[in-house]
């Protein structure tokens, strides 16, 4: 009965005490020199194998060979299930293996929910089991807006005076009234506590003013059962303090932000003030500095990726904004639009990458202007630590900074011509998203790229092509495919599924903000099959969650390519390897898809 059996990794460190000494009963341990056969095809799965030391390999019909298992590796899982082994394993060299009976095993999953859930669910539910730190605060992310957090959502009439109005808000102990200034659910307004109090003593209103005079619109609203961390990235984004909760047609409470803050103390509203009172570009500097930290402290807590992206997505934007108002005069910010795109657009940015930006102004603002704006932009942005863009893809450059009717002759030449550099540029303004300005000027552009594909139907395949040109990392035996120990995930791992989703959204016009989002509506949509949408969505969230945990663990600038394997937990290992099985079957679909197979 072996002592040093491995509880820490998963699926083992979700059994009992009572579970693990029933494996450790039914556990033995086999020894196999190299050529020797564990299971022979067609015969009868007796056991799960568990290499502790040695490399065996699993081959099919005519000795075609699938994969190799080194140490804490598994198999054969699948045979447990079917009953029978399909294919043959056998050592490569002198090998040791921990054998769990399949007596027990089966005992154990109908023993443990989540035990069985780890060789028999998806993708998603895998990442789940193998995300185990931080619950208390994780917890808090997914916790659902119940009536238990919310404050009074009283209403009043427009018509009421403002002494009223004052009374009525401490005799309930509300923080803010809904005014009812038309009817249904749109023709509330919203009149808080420090509205009256400015009303009375700086405005110097009588008491007698109607209160729907104050009256604030449209309302910031978020539904019954959403996420408590929705309703604070609502809030950061919008710069309140308190959201509107409905249930239906019908306001149920108010949520105010130290309700929020009272669970959740990783102060990013905190920091959101900060950006918003700054009045230098020092000053935001400073509070720059400080995003890298609160990105830390959500992913040490085991926060969720996409959860940590809209947040700092929401915090990046009020950053760049700010940068905006003291880059360009408050005369002309009206007058042009400051996209940002790449990751940044796309919403999926976190730790500080090369700057992506461009800028739509009005065609009556000369290029002289506003280059010299961006100038001075992008240079702020160089001293908060974003690296100026090695392609050049910033709104300092001529290129990426041009009138709208520039722009939309752009679009107009590229479906027409299909040029490499113009099909990449478009590609790149695909992940475009406003941030500061009027959105007025961008949402024409975004018009016309809707209905890009409509022209430039023939040139899709193109651009689809550059999806597959890097390797998935992946050895002709089904192992992770590393230069050193080093295993560049992010060209044959994320832009597969980054760029793949992006074409296929172009070619339907599905203007949608960033990949998980792209991914959702492409199964929604059939474009994808929903079970690969949703393995595609897991798997980016996987190569993103490695790369940022070994980021934070040593080289934050992002300059060093490529996961350390030798990092890896068993479990890290298996996932990273399924995850980039589906990116090869991701890359076969986009083939398919646009013919690239033949050519």
């Amino acid at each position: 009965m072996p002592d040093n059996f491995n509880f820490e990794a998963a699926p083992f460190d979700t059994l009992s005490e009572y579970e693990r000494n029933l494996l450790r009963s039914a556990l033995s341990v086999g020894y196999y020199v190299p050529g020797e056969t564990l299971i022979e095809p067609g015969s009868t799965t007796l056991a799960l194998y568990i290499v502790l030391k040695g490399v065996v390999e699993e081959r099919g019909k005519d000795d075609q060979l699938f994969a190799h298992y080194g140490p804490d590796d598994l198999f054969d899982v699948r045979g447990l299930f079917a009953g029978q082994t399909r294919h043959a394993y056998r050592a490569v060299e002198e090998s040791i293996v921990y054998e769990l009976n399949a007596k027990m095993f089966h005992e154990l999953c109908e023993r443990n929910a989540p035990f069985a859930s780890y060789f028999q669910a998806s993708l998603a539910a895998k990442r789940q089991l193998a995300r185990r730190d931080g619950q208390n605060l994780a917890e808090f992310i997914l916790t659902r807006i119940a009536r238990e957090h919310l404050l009074p959502a009283v209403e009043v009439s427009a018509d009421l005076s403002l002494g009223e109005a004052a009374r009525t808000q401490l005799e309930v102990g509300a923080d803010a009234l809904l005014v009812r200034l038309e009817g249904g659910f749109e023709g509330l307004g919203i009149v808080t506590r420090t509205d009256l109090m400015a009303a009375h003593f700086q405005r110097r209103l009588s008491d007698d003013t109607p209160v729907g005079t104050l009256a604030h619109q449209p309302l910031a609203v978020v539904e019954l059962g959403d996420f408590l961390f929705d309703a604070m990235i609502l809030m950061t984004r919008q710069r309140i303090e308190r959201v509107v909760v409905r249930q239906g047609s019908q306001p149920v409470g108010l949520l105010h932000l130290t309700q929020v803050l009272s669970l959740f103390s990783t102060h990013s509203h905190v920091l959101a003030l900060r950006i918003a009172r700054a009045e230098t570009l020092d000053e935001l500097q400073r509070a720059a500095e400080t995003l890298d930290t609160l990105i830390a402290t959500l992913e040490g807590n085991g926060i969720r990726l996409r959860f940590i992206m809209q947040l700092v997505s929401a915090l990046n934007e009020q950053l760049l904004a700010r940068v905006f108002e003291q880059s360009v005069p408050a005369a002309f910010r009206s007058r042009c639009c400051l996209v940002v795109m790449g990751s940044e657009g796309r919403g999926e940015q976190l730790l500080k990458t090369d700057q992506d930006n461009a800028l739509i102004h009005a065609d009556d603002i000369s290029s002289e202007d506003a280059l010299t704006w961006m100038a001075h932009f992008n240079e702020a942005l160089k001293g908060f630590g974003y690296p100026q863009c090695p392609g050049g893809v910033m709104a300092s450059n001529a290129l990426w900074c041009k009138s709208v009717s520039e722009w939309r002759h752009e679009l107009q030449t590229a479906a027409q011509e299909g040029r490499p550099e113009q099909l990449l540029r478009l590609s790149i303004l695909m992940d475009a998203y406003p941030v500061a300005g009027n959105e007025h000027w961008f949402s024409s552009i975004q018009a016309q790229l809707s209905t890009w594909s409509d022209q430039g139907e023939r040139w899709l395949s193109d651009m689809a092509l550059a999806a597959l040109q890097f390797d998935t990392p992946l050895t002709l035996f089904g192992g992770l495919k590393t230069s050193g120990e080093r295993l560049d995930i992010k060209r044959g791992g994320l832009f597969p599924i980054v760029h793949g989703a992006r074409i296929l959204a172009l070619r339907k016009g599905l203007m949608v903000r960033g990949t998980l989002a792209r991914l959702q509506v492409l199964g929604k949509h059939g474009v994808l099959d929903q079970h690969m949408a949703d393995n595609l969505a897991e798997t980016f969230e996987l190569f993103v969650q490695l790369r940022l945990s070994q980021q934070l663990a040593g080289d934050r600038s992002g300059l060093r390519q490529g996961l350390d394997v030798s990092r890896l937990s068993r479990a890290e290992r298996d996932l990273l390897r399924f995850s980039l099985h589906v990116v090869k079957k991701f890359k076969q679909t986009l083939g398919r898809q646009f013919h690239l197979d033949t050519r």
